[in-house]
């Protein structure tokens, strides 16, 4: 019996170092992209230190305080509608596992509380191929990661502005300017109604959890752009909180907040958190 499959066996040889190299060719496959994001005002780069005319329904002036956002499950899209998440390169410092940290000031001007460091991409690798023509990323944490001891986390997930202590969570997004009526007039988004306590878990009434889909985007020739004019558009950046409906300059995510519907919106995000149309005037392809 032995002389009858011994060379069935030695036959069996090129087909599993075939195999092997098959698997090495797939792995060599893999590509190295970059996912850039250009935070602007109309086609004007958004900077620390300028001021912009014409923003929203009072036609304000505003200027730049801060702005931090958290994405996470960074896919890219082809013409046929396969989809391949980034898998994300772990630098230590702005990348862990599936999420980013992006950080769009650079502690010039009015952005006094930031840093000179920046990250304004997001760099990963998928299969190579030359037809990618969409993109799709969460904003923000999920929900099991969103109320960490952020003081015991490991990088981007330890940064100390973007920890809401009195929420019990991290915000999503923290967008801060300044307007002629107002010294700050902020955008916090994050989980909203939350009970519970780091060691015991927690609910949330909202886990307010946005995901933005964008056709026409080919990773070797694209930017994101995020544009503060179409943010803003539908809002009075120069509004004077009342003290009794409105408590403070902007959105907190607070459900009866009035400035948060408008903000939410334009994350494809009803003001109850719930999923609505994504409109194109504060993410869009260039």
């Amino acid at each position: 019996m032995n002389a009858v499959w011994k060379p069935a066996s030695w036959a069996l040889v090129p087909v599993l170092l075939l195999a092997q190299g098959c698997g090495d060719d797939e792995k060599k496959s893999d590509k190295s992209y970059t996912v850039r994001f250009s935070p602007q005002v109309r086609q004007e780069a958004l900077r620390c230190g300028t001021t912009y005319p014409d923003i929203g329904t009072s036609r304000g002036v505003i200027e730049l305080l801060d702005f931090k956002m958290y994405l996470r499950d960074v896919t890219l899209v082809r013409a046929n509608g396969e989809r391949h998440a980034l898998t994300l390169a772990q630098d230590g410092t702005w990348q862990r596992d599936a999420i980013a940290l992006l950080d769009f000031e650079d502690g010039t001007g009015a952005c006094t509380t930031g840093s000179p460091d920046m990250h304004r991409e997001v760099v990963g690798t998928a299969p190579e191929h030359d037809d990618y023509t969409g993109l799709e990323f969460k904003v923000g944490l999920p929900p099991e990661l969103n109320h960490l001891d952020a003081e015991a986390e490991r990088a981007p997930l330890n940064v100390a502005p973007m920890w809401w202590s009195w929420q019990g969570g991290y915000k999503f997004v923290a967008l801060d300017i300044r307007s002629q009526a107002n010294e700050s007039f902020y955008f916090h988004m994050g989980a909203s109604g939350c009970r519970g306590s780091v060691p015991d878990g927690f609910t949330c009434t909202a886990d307010n959890q946005a995901t933005i889909t964008l056709a026409g985007f080919d990773p070797e020739e694209n930017h994101v752009v995020l544009d503060l004019a179409g943010l803003y558009s539908e809002l009075d950046v120069n509004r004077v909180p009342n003290g009794t409906t409105d408590m403070m300059p902007g959105c907190m995510s607070g459900a009866s907040d009035p400035e948060c519907p408008v903000l939410f919106s334009q994350f494809g995000l009803a003001a109850d958190g719930s999923p609505k149309a994504l409109p194109t005037t504060f993410f869009r392809v260039r």
